[in-house]
């Protein structure tokens, strides 16, 4: 059973890291300008494209879980209509984003009070990105479908393909062209597209025998897409409030000036940079529970959960001391601004736990969608941000800054991972082993 996860989970890891380092990338080029509020831009930017495209994940997760239980049962048929449901989807939302953006820059960053430099820069990093809405949607759905037919290899090249473009565009874009802030969005756009014709060449030339079970008559079957768009709304919805969570982070930093500000937006690079590694063994644990859940195989479903949660905890262990002993001398490569650095010496202690209080949370949220126990997960994020998460933010805000919003933030993750802990035996085992 490890070698299984292994086999997945590594080349999941390799594509998934690849993923904050242009984010990182991202950060140390706004962070070599001549103010922080570049670097205030840019986080405030990406976490907003972050929050949209995370709760529209769902697209990437859903398909995972649906096309790994339908490979587990060998419905090949559902295999191919379930990835052409999610394209079909995936554009029409593309175009609406694109269609709608003058309103969402408006609603999440112009309309915002405080730190105007940096929002200002934040609205030209928007303005460009947003044309790459289609493509990256689109990639998600291909990267999902390849990973529930057992094939994390090919998402692994295509990630690496789009970070490494992504790099060298806005390193040129920047560095070469001075483009500023538009050009490090130019490069994402870009590089976006690029792996959008990847993954098309990678599935006609790796799985272009499956287009023959696609079946017209099927594709729109009613059944089917009520159980996509139940299983997919219930995992918007989740996704919708953790990244949301983490941007209204953001907004409510936004009060406390660019330098705070812009300590948050580099401080959440570790956050990230542990989840996109978490999430390969998430991914993997998700794509096996799924296998098992439609092969019938109890026992191995059990075991596949117990054997994810513990890779997580071992990983989240050595992320711990990485951090303890280099996090200062990360920051020192993310920016040079002096004021920033001397305020993150105030701050560092919290990246130093948040990979031991968002581990499980991670991994639990692959095994529920791979299980699509998508409503228990669904239930339980919505209980920890309303009664928990939002009201914490505000009192400890109050009370002790910028101190009490990372603590409120770790709260979060904490309660999430417990929770999905606790309810995984309900919502996972007991219901699916008693119908095999």
């Amino acid at each position: 059973m490890n070698k299984q996860i292994l086999n997945l989970a590594i080349p999941n890891v390799i594509s998934n890291i690849t993923v904050p380092f242009v984010g990182l990338v991202d950060i140390a080029l706004a962070g070599r300008m001549s103010s922080p509020a570049y670097v205030g831009g840019i986080g405030f930017g990406t976490m907003l494209f972050t929050f949209i495209y995370t709760g529209l994940a769902f697209l990437r997760m859903g398909t995972t879980g649906l096309t790994a239980q339908a490979y587990g049962a060998s419905n090949y048929e559902e295999s191919s209509n379930t990835l052409f449901r999610a394209l079909i989807l995936s554009v029409s939302l593309g175009l609406i984003l694109i269609i709608l953006q003058k309103p969402i820059e408006y609603i999440f960053i112009s309309g915002l009070s405080g730190s105007g430099d940096a929002l200002n820069y934040a609205v030209e990093y928007f303005k460009v990105r947003i044309w790459a809405a289609p493509a990256t949607l689109s990639v998600f759905v291909f990267m999902g479908w390849f990973i529930g037919m057992q094939n994390s290899r090919i998402p692994m090249y295509i990630t690496i393909l789009i970070s490494v473009t992504n790099i060298l565009l806005s390193i040129l874009f920047v560095l070469k062209f001075d483009m500023g802030i538009k050009g490090i969005a130019l490069g994402t756009v870009l590089s976006q597209y690029t792996g959008l014709i990847a993954s098309i060449v990678f599935y006609r030339f790796m799985f272009g025998n499956y287009f023959k079970y696609l079946n017209k008559n099927t594709i729109f079957n009613i059944q089917a897409i009520k159980k996509f768009f139940k299983v997919n709304s219930d995992i918007f919805i989740r996704s919708l409030l953790l990244t949301g969570s983490l941007f209204y982070f953001n907004a409510v930093s936004v009060e406390l000036g660019d330098n705070i500000l812009a300590l948050n937006s580099i401080m959440l690079q570790f956050l990230w940079f542990f989840s996109y590694v978490a999430d390969g063994f998430s991914y993997a644990g998700g794509t096996l529970t799924g296998k098992f859940i439609g092969a019938g195989a109890g026992e191995s479903l059990k075991l596949v959960i117990k054997k994810t949660v513990k890779f997580g905890f071992y990983l989240s262990l050595i992320f711990t001391l990485v951090y303890i002993i280099a996090g200062k001398y990360i920051f020192m490569l993310l920016t040079d601004n002096i004021s920033i650095l001397e305020l993150s010496q105030n701050y560092i202690h919290w990246i130093w736990i948040l990979a031991m209080v968002s581990f499980m949370a991670f991994i639990y949220d692959g095994i529920y969608i791979g299980a699509t126990a998508t409503k228990a997960m669904r239930n339980i994020m919505l209980i920890v941000v309303l009664c928990l998460y939002l009201p914490l933010l505000h009192i400890l805000k109050y009370f002790y800054g910028n101190h009490g919003m990372w603590l409120a933030l770790c709260v979060l993750f904490l309660a999430r991972g417990i929770g999905l802990w606790l309810y995984s035996g309900k919502a996972i085992l007991n219901k699916n082993i008693t119908t095999f």
